[in-house]
């Protein structure tokens, strides 16, 4: 009796090479194919029968004896192939009715078509097969940069996707700290009671809060939010009267808690800051949940040496009893985290630090690129390229004309604007019209700040070609805008990283036309992703590092909740 052997992936690889070298899929047409073993260099195989050449070699006669079997390279880069028309072609002499070759590839960036077929003595060329066009990339890194990704827990089983793997340290700390806890469905009760503007469900804290829940829920984490707004005329510091309408509140926002939870139950309650203290006191007496505290500030912090108003005391004191009842105080700062401690005598060990990323409402969104563009008449579907400031010799404006014309020979589409005045403004206009370019460039003179804005954020990259040193302003500004720089030796900008966030080029035409060309054709908009999610990561946590943090504490909470209890 035979083993039976376990179907696994190499079996099945096994089985399938087995399969194809004894019943090997017959070639009834001839072929040929071409493929791109690396930039640099290229491969054809291919199989002809015997019948296609003497089919040939009757129909065209003795010319086409005893001549070789050749392969026919053809740059087709950005035409439609007839077989006549191809930029430039090369030869290749072969044997064999089947086979393959490597060949070098001529020049990068270009289209390529392989045909094989007959050479007669004179040069007339008889095609037998024709393969599809390829085209052989620029050697350099690839221009499609994503920052998302894959969290895929090791000694945890949990996966799901992350916004920026610049924040990898976060979840390789939530592999770390909850190895040893069983993966637990989790729903969120999240209490946020309001009072004035600045509590409001509109306000950035309100925001904050609402866009960590929608976070949470990539996690597994089903969250559901109770922020009602006490109706009341007075702001600022809480009165008496304040106080007496927030816990008439907190009883109503529990009970409608309660009831909720009874339908659909809850595994932890969240609360933020004072105000929604007494909701997240009476949920984790009589529900028996655990708490998690968020406080955002403290009574003392927002005295800031100043003298308390005359509820400060209870304040404080509703402060001190949900931070002592709670499984976890939130707080945003190291200077949060120890005056809880002290203050509130709550063991550190469950005082953790978790930054807000408050945000306010933020501009009004810019109109669509393709939107801009057409305000100047401009094709919405082609690259803009901007140059701003003095249209002057010193700034290189009449470099960038010159370069302009074998620019856009080589780019069919590319336009250019140029904002700002100075004194080439008018001849430079004039040559654009007679060097037959002037439909594809744009002088606008100078324009409002909120224009200017909506051209950068249109523009593919900024061209500053100046012949003297220049402020780095403009420069700055575009790269906070994530616009690519090409600029000069001679500008003196530091802030433009050659290769990484620009290029920097000579002061003059033949430079400068390199370096559009190589802006046009390979755009930076890989390294301006990087650069932007360093800064980014660098500069502040985002929100969803942060609902991860969350995420990992709720966890850790519901755990000691429950190991507590069962002790």
């Amino acid at each position: 009796m035979t083993e039976k052997k376990e179907l696994t992936q190499e079996r099945l690889r096994e089985i399938a090479w087995e399969v194809g070298s004894q019943y090997p899929i017959p070639l009834t047409a001839d072929y040929i194919a071409l493929t791109m073993v690396h930039p640099h260099l290229g491969h054809v195989h291919w199989h002809i029968h015997e019948e296609s050449l003497v089919a040939i070699k009757v129909k065209y006669g003795e010319a086409f004896n005893y001549v070789p079997l050749i392969i026919r390279v053809y740059d087709v880069t950005d035409i439609i192939f007839d077989g006549l028309n191809a930029h430039s072609f090369f030869d290749i002499q072969v044997g064999g009715l089947n086979g393959n070759y490597y060949f070098t590839v001529p020049q990068l960036g270009r289209s390529y078509m392989a045909e094989i077929g007959l050479r007669a003595g004179d040069g007339t060329y008889r095609l037998v097969a024709r393969s599809h066009p390829l085209y052989f990339d620029r050697d350099r890194p690839v221009g499609n940069y994503q920052i998302e990704g894959l969290f895929v827990g090791g000694t945890i089983k949990r996966k799901f996707p992350v916004e920026n793997i610049f924040d990898a340290r976060i979840y390789e700390r939530i592999n770390r700290e909850l190895a040893g806890i069983e993966q637990q469905e989790l729903a969120v009760a999240m209490i946020f009671i309001g009072f004035n503007l600045g509590t409001s469900p509109d306000s950035a804290l309100g925001r904050f809060i609402a866009n960590c829940v929608q976070r949470l829920n990539k996690f597994g984490v089903a969250g559901q939010l109770f922020m009602p707004l006490l109706e009341a005329g007075e702001s600022g510091h809480a009165g008496e009267s304040v106080m007496s309408g927030l816990e008439a509140l907190s009883k109503t926002v529990f009970k409608q808690l309660e009831t909720t939870h009874q339908e659909q139950p809850f595994h932890l309650i969240h609360c933020h800051d004072w105000y929604s203290a007494q909701v997240g006191l009476s949920a984790t007496k009589s529900l028996k949940l655990p708490l998690v505290f968020s406080l955002h500030s403290t009574e003392h912090e927002r005295a800031q040496g100043y003298q308390t108003s005359q509820v400060s005391p209870l304040i404080s004191r509703w402060e001190k009893e949900a931070a002592q009842a709670a499984s976890l105080v939130i707080v945003p700062h190291s200077s949060t985290r120890q005056q809880v401690i002290s203050l509130y005598d709550t063991p550190p060990e469950k005082v953790v630090i978790i930054p807000d990323v408050l945000v306010g409402g933020g501009p009004t969104a810019p109109p669509n690129p393709a939107e801009v563009k057409g305000w100047f008449g401009l094709n919405q579907d082609a690259p803009l390229v901007l140059f701003a400031g003095e249209i002057s010799h010193a700034a290189g404006a009449d470099l960038l004309m010159d370069a302009l014309p074998i620019v856009c020979r080589g780019h069919g589409t590319a336009q250019f604007v140029f904002a700002g005045e100075g004194p080439l403004k008018g001849e430079l206009e004039g040559r654009s019209w007679r060097l037959g370019i002037g439909h594809r460039c744009r002088f606008l003179g100078d324009v409002s700040s909120e224009t200017f804005r909506n051209l950068l954020m249109a523009a593919e990259f900024v061209v500053i070609p100046a012949r003297t040193w220049q402020g780095e302003g403009l420069a700055q500004l575009a790269l906070d805008f994530g616009k690519p720089v090409l600029t000069t030796h001679q500008a003196g900008i530091h802030a433009v990283v050659h290769g990484q966030n620009g290029l920097v080029t000579y002061d003059n035409p033949g430079s400068i036309v390199w370096g559009l060309q190589e802006m046009l054709a390979n755009p930076l908009h890989g390294s301006m992703l990087r650069l932007a999610a360093r800064r980014k990561s660098d500069d502040s946590p985002s929100l969803e590092t942060v609902a991860a943090q969350h995420f990992m504490y709720y966890e850790i909470a519901l755990e000691n909740y429950r190991g507590g209890s069962n002790a």
